[in-house]
């Protein structure tokens, strides 16, 4: 199967190229991060220092324009990245928000795959208010252990859902 990748692939490439060059960076990362106003991060990233990195994930130039709710993202986190792959135009990108670039393609299998991975333009950084920070890094946290938790006893996840059901 030769030819570009689409979209749904491509958006999976960037992801992983995004999450490996954020664990290069020492950051901890989080997908589909849930938001305190139930909106979804593609990528939350905890850094050593502290700081809170929102990436969003964007497949092409139609997902970008027809997404508007990137704004919504900027109180919840001290930086803002766009995360794209090679063929993205950059200049449409507003630059309130830092720049990743992810080269894609196919692997050695035809699978979406994430060649590099770079920080092109770092994202200004606007700190958080310490009770926000805290309130982010405890959900965080929280999301994280729970993840962990249901990777790690799955039969225990399940006990508890028929657990609760019959209850």
């Amino acid at each position: 199967m030769s030819g570009p990748l689409p979209a749904p692939h491509i958006q999976t490439a960037i992801r992983m190229g995004a999450s490996q060059m954020c664990r290069l960076h020492g950051w901890a990362v989080l997908h589909e991060f849930g938001l305190p106003d139930r909106r979804r991060a593609d990528i939350m990233a905890l850094t050593p220092q502290g700081h809170l990195v929102c990436i969003e994930i964007k497949s092409g130039l139609p997902d970008f324009r027809a997404d508007h709710k990137w704004p919504d993202y900027l109180p919840w986190c001290d930086q803002l990245y766009f995360a794209v792959n090679q063929d993205f135009p950059h200049t449409v990108l507003p630059d309130t928000a830092g720049l990743i670039v992810a080269a894609t393609g196919r692997g050695a299998d035809d699978r979406p795959t994430c060649v590099d991975c770079a920080l092109i333009r770092p994202a200004p950084h606007i700190p958080l208010a310490p009770a926000r920070r805290r309130s982010l890094t405890l959900r965080f946290a929280m999301q994280a252990a729970e993840r962990l938790g249901r990777t790690e006893m799955p039969q225990l996840d399940q006990t508890l859902r028929t657990a609760l059901r019959v209850e």
